[in-house]
């Protein structure tokens, strides 16, 4: 088993349940629920059909309890944060069950009582930082507002307490950052002023939606511990969404797994980790990297196929058809119901087979693939500056100042190698990244290209073939896909300008192909990118990323090769 699944076996001492200490608090709390969700069915509307996204999900979070909601994109987690908040939007609906906070139906609540109770009791980080930040107001301002609005503060004690807060998920230089707007940040700072914001009320409830996403690690370990001693101090409840399982061991009392819109196993922390009993979590620990094992040797196992549309859905078990245990005629013959595991406390499976199925087997080994070796160079970087002049505007603005983002940066990229850009947030990796890509300018040094210097030629002015050689997937998916356009259309566009194809129908086929590289249902191609769950409109941003790379493979027609216009003859085209 320790080998099989890189957290099973002991629990560290510093998770929530590994000392005696925790353990006893968890003893001493109330049976009240401060959060119960029972048989919460949620569905969006569209036009042509009703879309059930959560079906008759159940969980609880006591007083001073952190629940870990975990699964894949799309399983239903973020519905589930919306339905507590009561934010589902125009097309979204409650059509089932109900959701009670301290006893009262969330439900049955007045918009008042709602927003009397949001931001105050019930705070919630999403997933997108720059979706809860007001670009025109300063970050100060901001953060000031909710202690004013909720607690009655006055402006001297609301500034008090934002610098605080801002020190304590630490932030660099709290003065600035108070008067700086949030486009004056990187992703990761802009991300620990929301978190910052949210514990501002010190609320009851906290919902994290994959608050550390674009956190670096030495502060995402400062965030969760600032999380853990809130929920000590002040006795704050937890529902953490997150994909990151380690995350959810050091942070989280108790785990609950997800899977097409419900729960498929829960429980606590130790039972679901070192004896979990659902197929999908095994699966979903056998898609962890181990800790210093060779990728080439043992690649990850990831599980095949991709999950059930929400109309679409089989029938009994909805992993059925992904799960290496399925019985036909047995598995598909009737709706699974959740059981209760023996011996455990609150530990639940929704899987008819748990009794039989060997857990403590052995991973068998995945195919192996030999390491590829290096090949020529592609990107070379020497030397390379990028500063920014601040401030001395000519009209009273003080003597120019300079901030160095990238100084003296040089390093190599050869074929057939992936190359890490590693660091803290506000280092400087996206600001390379832009004057790679050319939406930034080099202030000095070089950029090659192959054997063309691209330092000084911005994306404007590179042509066709240069675009499509260097692509980027962005940090934030929500602001690099057109909302007004389907996902499919997004995806062609590219293949049209980076002239893809014979056809509209050659190339939509090749916008399918890259849905499947994906691991996205074809189906998405019509969806807008609102319908999206946020790591799959990430997944749309890597397979229009691709879009570009077919015209240079090893099975492009000798033809194609007579009439590529590339410029840089030393490339196979």
């Amino acid at each position: 088993m320790a080998d099989a699944y890189p957290f099973s076996s002991s629990l560290p001492a510093s998770s929530p349940i590994g000392t005696m200490e925790s353990a006893m608090a968890l003893l001493d709390r109330p049976a009240a629920p401060i959060l119960e969700i029972e048989d919460l069915s949620i569905s969006f509307f569209t036009r042509t059909r009703e879309i059930p996204a959560v079906m008759s999900f159940s969980c609880s979070v006591m007083p001073g309890e952190a629940v870990g909601l975990v699964g894949e994109s799309g399983c239903g987690k973020s519905t589930v944060a919306l339905g507590v908040m009561q934010d589902l939007g125009v097309n979204g609906r409650i059509v089932g069950g109900r959701v009670l906070f301290k006893g009262r139906d969330l439900a049955k609540m007045t918009p008042a009582e709602l927003r009397k109770i949001r931001g105050s009791e019930i705070a919630m980080i999403y997933q997108e930082p720059m979706a809860s930040l007001n670009p025109a107001l300063t970050v100060g301002r901001q953060l000031m507002e909710v202690p004013m609005i909720h607690q009655g503060a006055s402006a001297e004690e609301a500034r008090a307490r934002a610098l605080e807060v801002v020190r304590d998920v630490r932030l660099p230089d709290p003065e600035r950052i108070l008067r700086s707007y949030p486009h004056q940040l990187s992703g990761g700072q802009q991300q620990r002023i929301v978190i910052a914001m949210a514990l501002m009320a010190r609320p009851s409830l906290l919902i994290l939606d994959e608050p550390t996403t674009a956190l670096d690690v030495t502060v995402e370990a400062a965030v969760v511990q600032l999380v853990k001693d809130l929920g000590r101090k002040y006795g704050t409840s937890m529902l953490f969404i997150s994909h990151n399982l380690g995350l959810v061991l050091e942070t989280c009392d108790r785990i609950c797994v997800m899977y097409s819109g419900e729960a498929v196993e829960r429980g606590s922390i130790v039972d679901v980790f070192d004896k979990m009993r659902h197929p999908y979590t095994q699966a979903l620990f056998r898609s962890i990297p181990l800790p210093g094992a060779d990728k080439n040797m043992r690649p990850l196992k990831s599980i095949p196929g991709n999950f059930p549309l929400p109309h679409e859905r089989p029938p009994g078990c909805n992993f059925g058809p992904r799960c290496d245990y399925f019985q036909k005629g047995r598995c598909d013959a009737q709706e699974i119901p959740m059981f209760g595991v023996e011996g455990d406390l609150r530990h639940d499976t929704r899987c008819l087979r748990f009794q039989e199925i060997d857990w403590g087997a052995p991973l068998q080994a995945s195919e192996t693939k030999e390491k590829v070796e290096p090949g020529r160079v592609v990107l070379r970087m020497e030397d390379l500056r990028k500063y920014y002049e601040v401030g001395g505007s000519g009209l009273g603005g003080g003597p120019a100042k300079v901030v160095k983002a990238n100084e003296t940066l040089s390093f190599e990229a050869r074929e057939g190698e992936t190359l890490a850009i590693v660091g803290e947030s506000g280092c400087g990796k996206s600001t390379f990244a832009k004057v790679l890509m050319g939406l930034e300018t080099a202030t000095s040094g070089n950029i090659m290209l192959f054997d063309e210097n691209i330092q000084n030629t911005p994306i404007e002015k590179r042509n066709t073939d240069m675009v499509s050689s260097v692509q980027m997937v962005f940090q934030n998916p929500f602001d690099t896909l057109n909302p007004s356009m389907t996902v499919g259309r997004q995806i062609i566009r590219a293949l049209e300008v980076f002239h893809v194809g014979n056809s509209d129908a050659d190339r939509r086929q090749r916008m399918l192909e890259l849905l499947d590289l994906v691991k996205l249902p074809r189906a998405f191609a019509d969806r807008m990118p609102r319908q999206l769950s946020g790591g799959q409109k990430q997944r749309v941003g890597i397979a229009r990323a691709f879009a570009g790379g077919r015209r240079w493979s090893s099975r492009t027609s000798r033809s194609r090769r007579s009439t590529c216009r590339c410029r840089r003859r030393s490339r196979t085209c």
